[in-house]
């Protein structure tokens, strides 16, 4: 027994220390102080930083609306094949490389395929648009939320608490607001954390469909980290570290948050 602990302790310390290194090693970066009070002040970086965060935080949003339903019906409600069209909905997107969703939504979009050509002649175009990094951010990261919110939605489901509030004559809309929604408030801000850090980070899905290149409009801190990194590592290692920065303070606001909820 001692020696299983021993074992099963090594083993952890070492992916433990690996990534506590890999997450904290960038920040010896900050070396290169001029160039990260230079970058902050440039404006192709502001405007970058802006697009970052307000697509992430709108795929949080869409994320929410659309993806706290699909949850309650996967947890909720039995019918055919419901484990196979879970495993499309949270699994797969998982797995999916975003270079290939990214490929697969120029393909479907383009104009001369019939999605394409209805919404250009609806004077639509989402090629190299800020929506077109919204629909890829929201494929890949809605899923994060969805996942967690399933298994929060079904373990309450199992409790048959909302049971009992229907037995005693509460509706379905009364038993979700008042049970289900005020006992899932930490899975709620922890799956919002995840799908909002997810969105922030992708960049090859909306390289492919987005472009990625537009100042202020699709032009994200990832993406410019990427291009810079062929060219310039001081560079590259500058704006890694002022995006690092942000989003690990963001996501321990969104820690924190769920704390006060508990």
């Amino acid at each position: 027994m001692e020696l299983f602990k021993a074992f099963m302790l090594t083993l952890a310390s070492f992916f433990i220390v690996f990534v506590i290194i890999s997450i904290f090693y960038l920040f010896t970066a900050l070396s290169y102080g001029t160039l990260i009070i230079e970058y902050l002040l440039s404006q192709q970086i502001l405007l970058a930083l802006w697009v970052s965060i307000s697509s992430s935080t709108i795929v949080m949003l869409i994320s929410l609306l659309f993806g706290v339903p699909t949850a309650w019906l996967l947890a909720n409600k039995d019918f055919k094949n419901k484990g196979l069209l879970e495993t499309l909905i949270v699994d797969v997107p998982h797995s999916f490389p975003p270079g290939v969703i990214g490929t697969t939504y120029l393909f479907m979009f383009q104009t001369t395929s019939p999605i394409g050509t209805l919404l250009q002649n609806l004077g639509i175009s989402l090629v190299n648009t800020f929506w077109a990094m919204i629909l890829v951010k929201t494929f890949i990261s809605a899923p994060f939320l969805i996942g967690i919110l399933t298994m929060r939605f079904r373990s309450l489901r199992e409790t048959e608490l909302e049971v009992i509030a229907k037995s005693l004559g509460a509706s379905e809309f009364k038993t979700f607001y008042t049970i289900t929604l005020p006992l899932s408030k930490n899975a709620i801000v922890g799956g919002s954390a995840r799908c909002w850090a997810r969105a922030l980070g992708e960049v090859a899905g909306t390289i492919v469909f987005a472009g990625a290149i537009i100042p202020g409009i699709t032009q994200t801190m990832p993406a410019i980290i990427v291009f810079e990194a062929q060219t310039s590592l001081p560079a590259s290692l500058t704006l890694a570290l002022i995006l690092a920065t942000i989003s690990i303070t963001i996501l321990i606001l969104f820690k924190i948050l769920s704390e006060r909820n508990q």
